[in-house]
Order: structure tokens, then sequence, then C-alpha cells
């Protein structure tokens, strides 16, 4: 059974956020948690669910996916943290950071984590990299390939790494190369992690799920996909 840490322990440990829209969440996502807890296991880690992204469209109601979400993380110590979806979509990352932010206090180090592609889409994103001021970096790699029933991580390359920390000239000198330094500061640095999550593409995903397919086996916590099939979600 995980212990959990008491709340004196939570409000002073660094936090953790690993935003999406998890719909639904699967093993790539619980995959980024675990790293994340070996990797800083003082750190207290929530998972940040999207009211809805500017960049796509989310298909499941914030009330499933929020019930998928704590399905999966049940006998964890992992969180969720409920505030984007207190907002009315689109929402914006920079807004949300700001007001956990103003929530927690100015020295306590906040980490986002996100995937590759989405640290590549930065410039694209509200404020950019002003997201910076609120929070460090945390951006996992990208594998080569996406497929729906591919459940092994893998290692980025000192290459691949090498042109993630090249991408951005004027962020060079936020990249740090251990992830003790976000601890130093409450925000404003990056750390580029060598482990790539499971490449599981959720659009194909639920596809999968829609189609009964047996691909989908594996990919999803038993009593997630159990959740599923009783809502009748994803044409189950």
């Amino acid at each position: 059974m995980p212990q959990h840490p008491d709340k004196n322990t939570r409000q002073s440990a660094p936090l953790v956020l690993i935003g999406g829209s998890f719909d639904p969440v699967h093993v790539g996502h619980i995959s980024m948690a675990e790293r994340l807890q070996a990797s800083i296991p003082q750190a207290h880690i929530c998972f940040l669910p999207t009211a809805g992204s500017p960049f796509k469209r989310t298909q499941t109601s914030a009330k499933h996916r929020l019930a998928m979400l704590r399905l999966a993380l049940r006998d964890t110590t992992f969180g969720v943290d409920t505030t984007d979806l207190k907002g009315t979509p689109p929402t914006f990352t920079l807004d949300t950071l700001q007001h956990i932010r103003r929530r927690i206090g100015p020295s306590r180090p906040i980490i986002f984590a996100l995937g590759e592609d989405s640290f590549r889409s930065l410039p694209r994103w509200k404020g950019e990299f002003s997201l910076l001021a609120y929070a460090h970096l945390w951006v996992f790699g990208r594998a080569t390939q996406s497929l729906p029933a591919v459940t092994i991580s893998q290692t980025a390359s000192n290459a691949q790494l090498q042109e993630l920390a090249r991408l951005f000239p004027e962020l060079e000198s936020r990249l740090v190369s251990t992830p003790s330094h976000l601890f130093a500061t409450p925000a404003g640095s990056i750390f580029l992690d060598v482990f790539i999550p499971p490449p599981i593409s959720s659009t194909l995903l639920r596809d999968a799920l829609a189609e009964h397919l047996g691909t989908s086996v594996g990919l999803v916590p038993r009593r997630v996909l159990r959740y599923i099939q009783q809502s009748n979600l994803y044409g189950n």
C-alpha cells in the first residue's frame, strides 16, 4: 500500500504538474508520473487535466475524464489538481500556472512536465516562454514512432537531447543537467529527461476502444477500461 505524505510535507515539497486532456488516461501517462517519482521522490506529483485545449477538441466530458483519472490513481500517491477544469474552455496553461502560483506562494518550486511535441510547440502557446516565470519545465523525449499498442519506454540518444537543447537558443542558459537544480529556485529552469514514455497515441487508442480491438487491453488501467465500458465511452 503506498504511503501518503502528510499535509505539511506536501505543502513544502516541489509541486510537479503533469498536464493533459487524459482522454483517456493511459499507461504512458502513468509511466511519466512513475519516472518523476523515481527521479524526485521528495516532490508532490499531481495530474492537471485541462478543461479544453485551444489546439485540439476534447471529445469526452470533464466529468468522465476526471473520474477515469481518479480511478487510475487510486492506489498511488499521485494527486489530481482540478484548477484548469474550473475554467471555461479553451483554457491556457499560462493562466493556470499563474493561478496555482498565487495559491501556493512565491517560493515553492513548481515543475511542469510536458512531452517533446508540446515543448516544440511552446511558441504557439499563450505567453510562449513566459511560463518559465511561474514554473520549471521537465521535458520528456519523443519516440520515433507512435503506435496504439506500444507499452515499452525508451531512452533518448545524446543526439536527440542535443538537438532539443538547440531548438530555442534563447532558452539554452536555462537548461540544467540534473533534477536537483530545479529545487534551488521556484521557477525558470528546463530539464531534458532521457526517459521516453511509451509512445501511445490517444487518438489511436480511442479508435481501438471504439472498435473493441484487443490492442487496447493493457494500455489503460483495468479500472479505467471497466469504467469506459460501463459508461459507453468511445463507442463502447
